[in-house]
């Protein structure tokens, strides 16, 4: 199983405590840089949407920059793992919240045209489970957006990748944050189990027929596009 497994329960344990300040936190941690590599996200690759899930859409991050580019959009549902994070969204007519896991998506087939999720999919209990979920619901053309810190397969750009996580966000959370910002700390647990890129992308190659990805940042963040038709 690829995925956080019994690690997961401390992961949301985590996210629940930080869910007060975890846009500071993302702010402290990627030096502003979080904001900037969603918002690229949705300018390269997402059309025209008309029914969208913000998959882990925590505190609405990516739900508002959608909203920016399409504010007539038909439907985006928001869902997490926890309702903390949910109740701090904003309310739009056009916007439902739903908590849920990945790994088991309370829709109906082929409701979506759009799956996004911005830094969630890392923190899946079983990730192949949850893109099995993810194609299913997506309808015949549709697509998923993925961005997400990446695991380079370079042997010294995961060693550089390891230290930032280690010493350097940590250490600037802390002098924006105070102790609470040490909680970043956990973004190297996460990282642990995930797959370096080329593994990933072997993994999406088998629920999606064409991946696109960009690496950002010497590879310690993926922008990702996989479409379930050619």
């Amino acid at each position: 199983m690829t995925g956080l497994g019994k690690e997961w329960f401390d992961i949301v344990n985590t996210l629940l405590k930080v869910s007060s300040y975890y846009r500071e936190l993302n702010n402290a941690i990627s030096f502003g840089r979080d904001i900037k590599v969603r918002r690229e996200a949705v300018e390269r690759f997402l059309k025209n949407p008309k029914t969208v899930l913000d998959l882990g859409a925590g505190n609405g991050y990516l739900t508002e920059i959608v909203l920016d580019e399409y504010p007539n959009i038909d439907l985006l549902i928001m869902l997490d793992a926890l309702s903390e994070m949910l109740l701090k969204a904003k309310r739009a007519p056009n916007i439902e919240k739903i908590q849920a896991v990945f790994e088991y998506l309370p829709f109906r087939d082929s409701v979506f045209d759009y799956v996004l999720a911005a830094f969630p999919l890392r923190d899946a209990i079983d990730l192949e489970r949850a893109l099995n979920e993810i194609s299913n619901v997506l309808g015949r053309a549709g697509k998923l957006i993925v961005v997400d810190l990446g695991k380079p397969s370079n042997h010294l750009k995961r060693h550089l990748i390891n230290f930032y996580w280690t010493i350097i966000a940590p250490l600037h959370a802390f002098l924006r944050l105070g102790f609470k910002g040490l909680s970043s700390i956990k973004i190297k647990k996460t990282l642990k189990f995930y797959p370096t890129t080329n593994q990933l992308l072997h993994i999406y190659n088998r629920y999606f027929h064409q991946t696109v990805l960009v690496e950002k940042f010497m590879g310690s963040v993926i922008i990702l596009e996989a479409s379930k038709i050619a």
